[in-house]
């Protein structure tokens, strides 16, 4: 009797150190994620500095009215201190209190300015609520992490399944711009839809990383596609909308610690954590459809987007780096600029594709610079469509 309590007492002592051990490993891993992500949007932020000030030429464009008439010190302030929170979670120890005070930074400021919500900012966002609700529980963040990535790449690829990519960015971007192809040499060897691979292996990778057990390996083909989206839009590519850039490298990073040990599944964390799927995989849904924004859905590169035209009919200075080099047919020559063009290169930030921000900004522009000078243009390159704002 005696021998058989003290093998029972040796196994609860050997399960403890296990279970103790793990804890330790799981909760090291949390730490390497959050400084991660807190060193990549740091720099991201930093990169696109004009984004979070409002002494800028791109209009600041709060969601309610009243915002405003808040002083440009408040957006520098709320800048600032979130830049010293993010290097604080870097450098220190993590504090809980230092997570709560950045989230809020952040919520406030984006109120402020709708061209704030990119959906590199809404992925920290989501990531640091998960951390700071689950700071105690290192596994449910890394299982809520897992499902927050499936849900990125599973509705980026949804969004690609339209012919507005295949012109836009598989045809336009990547076949001629990036390789180099003529359209004839396009034709001659039918490369037009094979971008369909495209949202097809991108969709597939999601639900491999949500099925298959060896989440590991599946983790490595979306590293490769990272860096291959690097190598396609960074320095030695098109060099085209560098604020991505840094959230590509986040990613492959991001991939390695959640994906560094197999994931425990548990219906109980995620019955109890519920309200993160409706964010994550109900309400983008709704976005296939226009009816929830479309960077909370991870709508990137879809080609689905319109785009707005700024036609002046006098030559305004401040506006003269921004300025198409091109003729545009349907500002009938005047002196015209791209909104995305304009925005990618003063705030290193793209503007929010929502035609309910467009039409925010159409009136700015026009109260300003007055009715009878500035025409907009809402234009849609698949359709063709235009449409006066």
């Amino acid at each position: 009797m005696f021998f058989y309590d003290a093998k029972i007492r040796l196994n609860l002592i050997f399960l403890e150190k296990t279970l103790m051990k793990e804890k330790n490993t799981s909760s090291k891993d949390i730490n390497y994620l959050v400084r991660i992500i807190a060193m990549f949007w740091f720099l991201t932020k930093v990169w696109s500095y004009k984004t979070w000030i409002a002494e800028r030429i791109y209009p600041v464009i709060p969601p309610i009215k009243i915002f405003e008439y808040v002083p440009g010190l408040v957006h520098q302030f709320l800048f600032v201190f979130s830049l010293l929170c993010l290097l604080s979670v870097v450098c220190f120890d993590i504090k809980r209190w230092l997570l709560i005070a950045l989230f809020f930074s952040e919520i406030i400021s984006c109120a402020l300015d709708t061209v704030r919500w990119q959906p590199w900012e809404y992925m920290y966002l989501c990531f640091l609520l998960v951390v700071i609700i689950n700071f105690f529980k290192p596994k449910n963040i890394l299982l809520l992490g897992h499902l927050f990535l499936v849900s990125i790449y599973l509705f980026s690829g949804l969004h690609k399944f339209s012919r507005d990519f295949l012109y836009s960015v598989w045809l336009n971007m990547f076949l001629e711009d990036f390789l180099g192809f003529s359209i004839g040499f396009i034709l001659k060897y039918k490369l037009f839809f094979l971008g369909v691979l495209v949202p097809v292996i991108e969709v597939s990778l999601a639900l491999l990383l949500l099925f298959l057990k060896s989440k590991k390996v599946v983790s490595y083909a979306l590293i490769v596609m990272h860096f291959g989206i690097l190598i396609f839009i960074g320095p030695i590519g098109l060099q085209y909308n560098s604020v991505v850039w840094p959230w590509n490298l986040a990613m492959i990073c991001i991939l390695f610690v959640v994906y560094s040990k197999p994931i425990e599944f548990s219906y109980r964390i995620v019955i109890a954590n519920s309200y993160w799927l409706i964010l994550w995989f109900i309400m983008p849904v709704l976005s296939l459809c226009g009816s929830w924004y479309q960077y909370f859905s991870f709508n990137l590169y879809s080609g689905k987007e319109d785009q707005m035209y700024i036609c002046f009919l006098d030559n305004q200075k401040e506006f003269k780096p921004f300025f198409e080099s091109s003729d545009i047919a349907f500002c009938n020559r005047k002196p015209a600029i791209n909104l995305q063009n304009w925005a990618l290169k003063e705030i290193k930030s793209a503007p929010i594709p929502e035609t309910e921000i467009y039409k925010k900004i159409a009136v700015y522009l026009k109260q300003k610079y007055g009715n009878d000078n500035v025409k907009i243009i809402l234009y849609n390159p698949g359709t063709k469509a235009r449409k006066e704002l």
